[in-house]
């Protein structure tokens, strides 16, 4: 099964962007259209989301994430007393979630026991500073404020994202599947989730509209929040491209959108420079205990994840089993939205940002990392409607299932 996974994994990764690169080089005209007959057709309309409708989208992601943590608590505990005493303890002390409120806090450390601290990006911590000071030193809380309502507000601007390429049925799947996403529930919690969805999400959406320099200042602080930001330098410069650019021609002002993740990233490296002296000193620390991680070949991190469940089989359904299964769910997405020719620039952004993800070695926060892959919502919507029903259902399930295992205090990254 490992040299299955491996060749499986490798080929998959190999052949997506194969397919990529021949499309993208197809639109810009430097090889001939790809797949012609399948294409899909143009939307119905790219009318701007209206207020109504971007709220209740807002609405209903917050609805569906307490929904399943209230639906958890009732089955895990019985009824909902004690829910709020769970669902703190959860979403402000487990995983990472510590560490954030603790650089909130304290910043960032050069000696002692916290020095490793600096893999976590500064946005999001600062800003939990910032709301936290506000609230008299209630950290915690502002994280949780912090996370809802940019998970709130991301909902509805990748509702907007899909009306973009998609017609307004297909627009309204895509964005019930990423509301229903299995692990979409860390976005309720102490994490970077809702902040870095509404900024990738919002850099995207800059694109489209070739608002350049909102797309270039979305894509700086999604850079500031997280390593997949830098994936947003790939789908700008397509973008860029597939806009018409030419350096003569007024052109100038589009390359603050490919200017921008790569600033957030350096910016992000000086951090690492200021406190410990070494640009890339966050490699050192990811590389040690407790994170181990380097980048390693797809097809071997494939075969390693295995090991790891087949060695430690309590753990399989929570972690290694799930990064399994999302990790061809993507590949299969991914290369559909190409093969149908659909949202190309969240296509390049999303095949980038899944590459980033899997080249990490001793992966166990696939599960999550993969909320933001938002290619394969929007290969969601262009399916069918009656596959589309049938998965919404899967997912809608999983969620409720995942949800109960975190709640339960399981290992969900």
């Amino acid at each position: 099964m490992r040299n299955v996974l491996y060749w499986a994994g490798s080929l998959g990764m190999v052949g997506l962007l194969g397919l990529m690169a021949y499309l993208c080089l197809s639109t810009l005209g430097v090889l001939p259209k790809a797949f012609p007959q399948r294409r899909a057709p143009a939307p119905a309309g790219t009318a701007p989301l209206g207020f109504g409708e971007a709220l209740a989208w807002a609405f209903a992601a917050l609805a569906v994430q307490w929904a399943a943590a209230l639906l958890a608590q009732g089955i895990v505990a019985g009824g909902l007393a004690g829910f709020w005493e769970g669902f703190w303890q959860r979403f402000t002390t487990a995983g990472d979630s510590p560490h954030y409120l603790y650089l909130a806090q304290y910043g960032y450390a050069a000696a002692e026991d916290k020095r490793n601290l600096i893999v976590f990006y500064p946005l999001y911590p600062l800003l939990i500073r910032l709301l936290g000071g506000l609230l008299g030193g209630r950290y915690a809380l502002a994280g949780l404020a912090i996370s809802q309502g940019c998970w709130a507000a991301a909902a509805a601007l990748f509702r907007a994202l899909a009306g973009r390429r998609l017609a307004p049925g297909g627009a309204r799947a895509a964005a019930a599947a990423f509301l229903f996403y299995p692990f979409s529930f860390f976005a309720l919690g102490v994490y970077t989730e809702g902040l870095f969805l509404l900024l990738s999400v919002g850099c995207l959406y800059a694109l489209e509209r070739r608002w350049w320099g909102g797309a270039g200042l979305a894509g700086l602080l999604a850079a500031l929040c997280r390593t997949q930001g830098l994936a947003l330098v790939f789908a700008a410069g397509y973008a860029v491209l597939a806009a018409g650019w030419r350096p003569r021609k007024g052109g100038g002002a589009a390359l603050w959108a490919v200017a921008g993740p790569a600033a957030g990233y350096g910016g992000y490296l000086a951090l690492n420079w200021a406190v410990h002296g070494d640009a890339f000193r966050y490699l050192y620390y990811q590389s040690i205990e407790p994170w181990y991680q380097h980048a390693a070949w797809f097809g071997d991190n494939l075969a390693q994840q295995y090991g790891m469940a087949v060695e430690y089989p309590g753990l399989a359904r929570y972690i290694y089993i799930p990064q399994l299964v999302v990790y061809f769910v993507a590949v299969a997405a991914l290369g559909y939205l190409y093969w149908r020719g659909v949202c190309h620039t969240a296509a390049v952004y999303s095949t980038a940002y899944f590459g980033m993800s899997y080249l990490s070695s001793w992966l166990i926060s696939g599960g999550r990392y993969m909320f933001g892959c938002i290619g394969i919502f929007l290969a969601f919507g262009a399916l069918p409607k009656a596959p589309r029903r049938l998965l919404l259902a899967a997912e809608a399930g999983l969620l409720l299932l995942y949800a109960v295992y975190y709640r339960q205090g399981q290992a969900i990254m």
